[in-house]
């Protein structure tokens, strides 16, 4: 039984962003179904308070808070008000973050640049520090996980913006661990695959057809990812039983970097 406990997130109060779909709200449903208290937010209100029901009725505790995290000022009053609603944050998953464009680098525009850099990278920055000032406030530690990807291990050509950013995310996961250790706070990282999410259909219209094949194809286990994966790490990550792990950016691909990168030498065309 004290093994079992050691997974468990009673008494804890997580803030997960991005939460309304997908990666975040697989993430908030685990989190909930372990004894936490989940404050979700997104842009969009609906998806969050669809996810808070869902975690009322099976029982669990949810608030649901709208908010760019791309506006520094909005991060902060994002905090603030889930503090003063569910008191300290104890643990903050950098869920946000996305990008579709596909662009040679020659052709690259600034905005696209800038948009890509801004979701997967600024918006991991406002998150941490406004949570992590908190944190080191109470003086109780606290557990950061932001969410990267394997496209932001190596290169990756026409995806240039999005490789940066997550490229950028594993940096700052790495740095902010040495950095906020001192106040008891750790900081880790998970770098997912193939995750089988909603906007692949919308992203691709022949994914079902060619995307989905090819891609599985370069999976050792033979099977793409599905968010709760990505929730089942997310949840040994914030409890107390991986509490000797900091500075980590965890694959989660099902063996997919190992074999595409080792086998032909190159990334390649493979997402």
């Amino acid at each position: 039984m004290t093994q079992v406990t050691k997974f468990g997130l009673a008494g804890k109060t997580a803030l997960i962003t991005g939460s309304g779909r997908g990666i975040g709200r697989a993430i908030a449903l685990a989190y909930a179904e372990a004894g936490a208290t989940v404050a979700l937010t997104a842009r969009t209100r609906s998806e969050i308070e669809a996810v808070a029901g869902e975690i009322a009725a099976k029982g669990g505790k949810a608030i649901a808070e709208p908010c760019d995290v791309l506006v520094g000022e909005q991060v902060k009053e994002l905090v603030r008000i889930v503090e003063q609603r569910l008191g300290g944050i104890d643990i903050l998953v950098n869920n946000a973050g996305g990008g579709s464009v596909i662009s040679p680098f020659l052709d690259l525009r600034e905005e696209d640049w800038d948009l890509h850099l801004g979701r997967n990278l600024k918006t991991v920055f406002l998150c941490s520090q406004a949570v992590g000032r908190g944190m080191a406030a109470r003086g109780k530690g606290g557990v950061i996980i932001n969410i990267a990807s394997v496209m932001g291990m190596g290169p990756h050509p026409l995806r240039t913006p999005y490789a940066a950013g997550k490229a950028g995310v594993i940096a700052l996961t790495q740095t902010l661990s040495v950095e906020l250790a001192q106040y008891g706070i750790r900081v880790n990282g998970i770098s997912p695959g193939f995750i089988e999410v909603e906007r692949f259909l919308k992203q691709f219209a022949d994914y079902a057809k060619t995307v989905r094949p090819a891609r599985l194809s370069k999976v050792p286990l033979a099977r793409m990812g599905v968010p709760q994966d990505v929730g089942n790490l997310a949840l040994f990550l914030a409890s107390d039983a991986s509490n000797y792990i900091t500075g980590q950016v965890i694959r989660l691909d099902g063996g997919l970097v190992t074999t595409v990168f080792y086998k032909d030498g190159t990334w390649g065309d493979w997402w």
